[in-house]
């Protein structure tokens, strides 16, 4: 798409975000007639996952369909960790392998359903093809999904795990000054962060689909939404009108707000809002997904006990 299109998209999609985030009425009934009405306090780490949620604050979706809802960013997984188990947050955007060490350690916590997101490997410039790596220092965070991404594109491309030099690295931005500094030769990331770096010149040796389920999920605190099931409901519909605003138009460019929150730079935004994208509704994450992730995390220590979908997953009205 050319950039003037682009331009002409973005202000048909801010009519849209203004006329057309109408309220649910029926969802907002049940939610003034439920018992609870606490609010909402969303916690995310800044990528892709949390884009929907930041939509919906800038734009007051929340309150304009009767709830109650903020929207918490942080830089890493571990500070996004820690806030879940000082209760800081009672919903919250992460991926499966992460999810798994908080079901190790707080059973209260379950899956609601799938949100778009994907990783990438993103290396310096040198690095042609991922065979290159070998040898190399790869960042990722390893109790996230981005190890388990990483062990299955270095298989794929016949690069043993061992044969690179993995380095523990907690945020995505972190990763992307390191990869610019020199100090590390690849990272795995997600956008804006693979834009972002992009931006500085790097290279993106493998990125996952963006259609595709690839691990990333909306949680939440078990009592909260037994006491807001209809706020709960709502705030689901209110993400998928976000997700929906931004496959309508123009991709990237209906979050403008989420990637100025997130930092992003000049030549990032243009590489970001120029892909041609298109994200699935919230719905329920695939048995065969929730139990690699989880067998991936045992097989790293960050889970035990017996792997149970039906323990750790969530039924919310709505999502399919």
């Amino acid at each position: 798409m050319s950039r003037n299109l682009k331009k002409i998209a973005i202000m048909i999609a801010t009519v849209l975000l203004i006329v057309g985030s109408l309220p649910f009425m029926s969802l907002t009934a049940q939610a003034a007639d439920a018992n609870g009405n606490d609010k909402i306090t969303i916690g995310t780490i800044k990528n892709t996952a949390a884009m929907p949620a930041v939509m919906a604050k800038e734009a007051t979706d929340f309150s304009r369909n009767n709830i109650e809802a903020d929207v918490k960013s942080y830089d890493s997984n571990k500070e996004l960790n820690d806030a879940i188990a000082n209760g800081d947050v009672n919903f919250a955007t992460t991926d499966l392998v992460s999810f798994a060490s908080i079901a190790k350690k707080n059973s209260t916590w379950k899956i609601v359903g799938t949100l778009p997101g994907y990783y990438g490997l993103v290396a310096n410039k040198k690095y042609k093809k991922i065979k290159n790596l070998k040898g190399k220092t790869i960042a990722i965070d390893k109790k996230s999904g981005s190890k388990q991404y990483l062990k299955k594109i270095l298989k794929k491309n016949k690069v043993k795990y061992s044969s690179v030099k993995v380095k523990q690295i907690d945020a995505d931005s972190t990763r992307v000054d390191s990869l610019k500094s020199g100090d590390i030769d690849a990272a795995v990331l997600e956008d804006p962060s693979i834009s972002n770096a992009k931006g500085n010149s790097a290279k993106v040796l493998n990125r996952q689909k963006t259609g595709k389920d690839n691990g990333q999920v909306l949680i939440a605190n078990k009592d909260f939404t037994k006491k807001n099931a209809s706020s709960t409901q709502i705030l689901v519909s209110v993400l998928n009108t976000e997700i929906k605003n931004i496959n309508k138009v123009m991709g990237y460019g209906a979050a403008q707000a989420a990637l100025r929150d997130f930092g992003i730079n000049d030549k990032g935004a243009k590489y970001i809002t120029d892909m041609e994208i298109k994200f699935k509704k919230v719905h329920k994450v695939k048995k065969s997904d929730f139990k690699k992730a989880f067998k991936f995390a045992k097989s790293q220590k960050n889970f035990k006990g017996k792997i149970s979908y039906n323990k750790y997953t969530l039924k919310v009205k709505g999502v399919k």
